[in-house]
């Protein structure tokens, strides 16, 4: 993977990883709600052709308005919080495992890479790593620091093979809610565009959900 495709790699998992991690407030406070309704948006994303990149910024600008700020933060807890079964579990070990139980062998796997790597995520709680938007931000780490394997083995072992799957959930689950089916569509064409335009094998494994 050359230089300059991990130089992109790193800001593109940034913002994927606050869009699936992040509650909605976070996002209007670090400004990034705004940037993924600006023009600068599509014109500087790494993947996707301007026609759908457009498609998804109208997605994001929906929510601009102060008005939209509850019902947002309604649907970030519905999707993400709980207290209710979340429809698209953002764990990969909810995937990966036979028994779909958090804290899992494959959370355990990621946990040692980002040991082996000395990789640190500090969120102030204790939570499973295998977070969708978590992971995000470990391949944004790893582009950071210039290591294309850390990013490969990342990308093929310990998200590729249940992404797919997450997102078809939380497509779904979000259907009512553009800018959330904006974060899933910005996504998956970005992981699409990684496993058809790099040279990356993904890990086959078996999924339970």
């Amino acid at each position: 993977m050359p230089q300059t495709r991990l130089e992109s790699v790193a800001p593109a998992f940034r913002i994927l990883g606050a869009l699936f991690y992040q509650p909605p407030a976070a996002l209007r406070d670090t400004g990034l709600t705004g940037f993924l309704a600006s023009p600068d948006f599509p014109a500087g994303w790494p993947a996707g052709s301007p026609e759908q990149l457009e498609q998804l910024r109208a997605g994001f600008a929906t929510v601009q308005a102060p008005e939209h700020d509850a019902g947002l933060a309604r649907e970030h807890q519905w999707l993400f919080v709980g207290p209710a079964a979340l429809p698209a579990p953002p764990w990969g070990s909810v995937y990966l495992d036979e028994e779909s139980v958090l804290f899992g062998d494959s959370t355990r796997a990621l946990q040692a890479f980002a040991g082996r790597h000395g990789i640190a995520l500090e969120t102030g709680q204790r939570e499973p790593l295998d977070h969708f938007g978590l992971v995000c931000w470990l391949v944004a780490h790893a582009a950071e620091a210039g290591d294309e394997a850390a990013v490969h083995e990342l990308l093929c072992e310990h998200l590729l093979p249940w992404s797919g799957r997450f997102l078809s959930l939380f497509e779904e689950a979000s259907a009512g809610t553009p800018f959330y089916q904006a974060a899933a569509g910005l996504a998956r064409l970005t992981l699409d565009a990684l496993q058809t335009g790099w040279p990356v094998s993904v890990a086959a494994r078996r999924l339970y959900r």
